[in-house]
């Protein structure tokens, strides 16, 4: 039986596997067509997979082609003789995967002997040279890569006579922005970019093991896992690693409670690598990252090196000019990361009354009493608004998370958990509470017209509609507004209760 694969490269034989048949064609023409190009994209986004398919099916439909594939990870500083003899030793054991071997005598030199090299190799096995370079700046001298890039350009002008028809360089971060002046084989033209999973794969994907296990994904799980990850390949296999083998083994049907016990997991307790790497790549630019998470947009440039980092490492890309968090999980988690302080772990203290029971919030089945807990938190943003969201006007993202760490505070006492910009229904609500297998959607906005308050109402009503509740509850905070209010509306045989919460009061001695 085949597994999800969360450990590197697809093994076909062995793992679940997304073909990627139209990229692996394009890749295919491009190695027809005598190309040199590039292949970059974030970490675990299936690069090492895609070369590796591309190679077997060079081998097998180009018997003239002969793809070698190295990693320049390891490299470091490297000095360039050193250099030389790894790649030598790296292509060496290559070649002996594929029955043929080197004489040690070929080993070149000098970078400038490289030409000379594949020439040589193409000459004597009779095959045009396919090399796939992976981990392209692992290699840290820049002296030397520079001394190697120059090498490949010189082989390009005239590479049908040295027999190196392709040359792949794979990586995180594009070449052409380490070095420019080395770079004219790997023009803009010339670069394949490896997409997340669409819906349809994803969903490939996952009944792939329905096929060979008879374990099925309720629909709406398989929603949501493409809706968490906008269909991150590593992620994509990771929850659903957990779900098969650590939520519901030998269960018929993964449900959809399955996958939030899963969510969870993912947010608060495991470290997982993808997320880590993301997280960690985000704090090296703390500033722009509370501007993108609760200050509203920044506008995208690929000339601001913060910025450009941040989408090479799979942090933000470009949505519409704008910069974006395009995976839902790494959102959740960058907001745990960098979350206002004040507006989070250290409000907890006011959140609660520590004379009264939490017990009070329940109702006669045990579940949390939702509006009983929204007056309560009316209250404390009467009490606290001017400290928690004093100075400059604080930004929707600010008054969301205060809410989240506010519900988050009572949920958990009760074995419950609030999720933001959980999947639910067909559409992305702003929170999502679930405990004791009843769940809530509660909308958040920033009040700014009349006309966006009454269309996040409709919004709402569309949420309760797909998740199949008969009422919803919508937060509104607002800094045009001196009094808190608070109603409730029938639409379409849906109930919405709403508050609008000011949060500029004045001060008691007024």
């Amino acid at each position: 039986m085949r597994s999800f694969c969360t450990e590197g490269p697809v093994d076909p034989e062995n793992n679940y596997t997304v073909p990627r048949t139209q990229l692996l064609e394009i890749g295919m023409q491009k190695v027809d067509d005598w190309r040199y190009f590039t292949l970059f994209a974030p970490r675990q986004s299936g690069k090492s997979t895609y070369f590796q398919f591309l190679a077997d099916k060079i081998r097998l439909n180009r018997p003239g082609y002969l793809p070698l594939w190295v990693s320049f990870e390891a490299y470091g500083n490297a000095e360039e003789s050193f250099f030389l003899h790894a790649l030598f030793k790296r292509l060496c054991l290559r070649l002996q995967q594929y029955g043929m071997g080197m004489d040690p005598a070929w080993q070149p030199d000098r970078m400038a002997a490289l030409s000379d090299f594949f020439h040589r190799v193409s000459i004597h096995f009779g095959k045009q040279i396919i090399l796939i370079v992976d981990e392209v700046e692992g290699l840290k001298n820049a002296g030397v890569l520079n001394a190697f890039l120059h090498s490949i350009r010189d082989i390009y002008h005239d590479r049908k006579q040295f027999g190196l028809r392709s040359v792949i360089l794979v990586g995180v971060s594009n070449i052409t922005g380490i070095l420019q002046d080395t770079a004219s084989p790997f023009n803009i033209a010339d670069q394949i970019t490896i997409p997340y999973f669409s819906f349809e794969e994803t969903a490939d994907l996952l009944l792939q093991h329905t096929r060979e296990t008879a374990q099925t994904f309720d629909p709406d799980v398989i929603a949501a896992i493409h809706e968490n990850t906008s269909g991150q390949p590593g992620l994509v296999n990771a929850l659903a690693r957990d779900l098969v083998e650590q939520r519901c083994p030998g269960e018929p049907v993964i449900t959809l409670a399955a996958f939030y016990k899963t969510l969870d997991a993912f947010l608060r307790l495991y470290v997982d690598k993808n997320i880590a790497n993301v997280v960690n790549k985000a704090k090296q630019h703390p500033e722009i990252m509370n501007q993108i998470l609760f200050d509203g947009p920044v506008n995208y440039t690929t000339y601001d090196d913060r910025i450009s980092f941040l989408r090479m490492n799979g942090v933000i890309v470009d949505d519409l000019g704008v910069c974006a968090i395009p995976v839902p999980i790494y959102k959740k988690c960058l907001y745990q990361t960098f979350k206002p302080l004040m507006n989070g772990n250290g409000e907890i203290r006011y959140f609660k009354d520590p004379f009264v029971d939490e017990a009070v919030f329940l109702d006669d089945n045990g579940h949390l009493d939702m509006e009983r807990l929204l007056d309560r938190y009316a209250g404390y943003i009467l009490e606290r608004g001017n400290i928690i969201f004093s100075g400059e006007k604080a930004k929707e993202g600010v008054y969301h998370y205060n809410l989240d760490a506010y519900l988050a505070s009572y949920a958990s006492v009760f074995g419950g958990s609030v999720f933001p910009e959980a999947p639910e229904g067909g559409g992305r609500v702003d929170l999502l509470m679930i405990q004791g297998g009843k769940r809530w959607i509660v909308e958040v906005k920033r009040f700014l017209t009349v006309r966006g308050f009454e269309k996040g109402k409709m919004q709402l009503i569309q949420y309760l509609k797909r998740a199949g509740l008969s009422q919803g509850y919508y937060v509104v905070f607002s800094d045009l507004h001196d009094q808190q209010s608070k109603d409730r509306i029938m639409i379409d045989g849906l109930e919405i209760i709403w508050w609008i919460l000011p949060v500029k009061t004045k001060n008691p001695s007024s």
